[in-house]
Formats: C-alpha cells, structure tokens, sequence
C-alpha cells in the first residue's frame, strides 16, 4: 500500500479547497425540492470532511483497516445523531467498512482519495439518511402510501423517470431499473446496485 510522508499530507491538506468542496455540496442540495435542504447541506458537509479524514489516514498508513473501520462507523454515527434524523446503525457499519476497504484497495488510483469522492460519498449518504428518516417517520404517523417524485430535468435518470410520481403502498417496494428500494438512496435495498442509488436527488411524498 502506497503511504505519504507527514510533509505530503500536509500540502494535499493545503491544496484543498474548502470553499469550493461547500459550493458543491450547497449546488447539489439547492437543486431538490424538499423541506429540509438546509439540514441535509449541513450534514452532507461534515461527511464529506470525514470522509477525506479517513482517505487521509489510508494515505498516511498509520492505522490498521479495523481502526480506521471503528473510527468510521464511531465518528458517521455521532454526526448522523447530532443532525437530528434517525440513525440506522446497521447501514453505517456496513458503508463504513465498504468505504474503508475501497480505499485501501484502490489507493494508488487519484479517484480514490480526491474530494470528488468524498463529496459524492457524502451526498449520497445524506440523501439515504434523509430519506430513511422521511419513511420511517412516515410509518410511524400512519401513512399508508408514497410517492416516488423525481426533479424532473435532464440529469434524472431515465430508470427514474419512468416512476416519476408513482404511487404504491407504504411496505412494497419500488421496481427502479434492476432495483427494488423502500425509497430513493436506499442504500440497503440496493446495495448490488449502485447505478439506481449513487447520487439520487429523488425524494418521497407521503399520503
């Protein structure tokens, strides 16, 4: 495995732009049509910095896969806590370990430690936060059905579309491309495959 010395670290940190990685995250979030655009800017904001903070330490190669997986899972949870929305533990281990393991096997590929990828990490992992708090709050009032709604422009995926403003039951499961989701990001439901989850700015309506 590749490692920087402290000096290298030290300058990929000052090369990093943190003002443009939060105009980033503020575009994407800006372009949904929820309620709680503030708070997911928020959250996906602090992901996004321990996210880098972990492809730091797999650069560095100061830790062992399991520390850097315990400081993951420890450091994602408090945050999501700390937001306000529910937190599902069991999705947070397993991403933790996923983007642990993705990093120590690609750390020779720029990608792999570049704020692009953070910033999308962090994205994704707020809208499946969001979301998974919207449905299961939603169960929990009574609601017995929901609504698939898309941002309908030209960055939706036609997968997506095609349910645009689709309606079923509050426990079926929405057929996207190869995919069955409870909701968009549903990380859980669509973990093999990423194509139908990764970046989604769908969200759900309730009735």
């Amino acid at each position: 495995m590749a490692t920087r010395t402290l000096d290298e670290l030290k300058t990929i940190k000052q090369d990093v732009d943190e003002s443009a990685i939060r105009k980033a995250i503020i575009d994407f979030f800006d372009e949904m049509d929820v309620d709680d655009v503030d708070k997911r800017t928020l959250l996906a904001i602090s992901l996004e910095q321990v996210f880098r903070n972990i492809f730091a330490l797999a650069l560095a190669g100061e830790l062992a896969r399991e520390e850097m997986i315990d400081r993951l899972i420890t450091e994602y949870s408090m945050i999501i806590v700390a937001s306000g929305y529910r937190p599902n533990y069991e999705h947070i281990e397993r991403v933790s370990t996923d983007i642990v393991d993705g990093t120590l096997e690609r750390i020779d590929t720029p990608y792999t430690t570049s704020t692009d990828r953070s910033i999308l990490i962090a994205e994704t992992e707020t809208n499946n936060a969001a979301n998974y708090d919207g449905y299961e709050e939603a169960k929990a009032n009574g609601a017995t059905e929901k609504v698939w709604i898309t941002m309908s422009d030209p960055k939706v995926r036609p997968t997506h579309m095609a349910i645009d403003g689709m309606t079923i039951g509050i426990d079926d499961l929405f057929a996207v491309g190869n995919a069955l989701l409870r909701f968009p990001c549903d990380e859980e439901y669509g973990y093999d495959n990423p194509e139908e989850v990764v970046n989604c700015r769908c969200h759900l309506e309730f009735q």
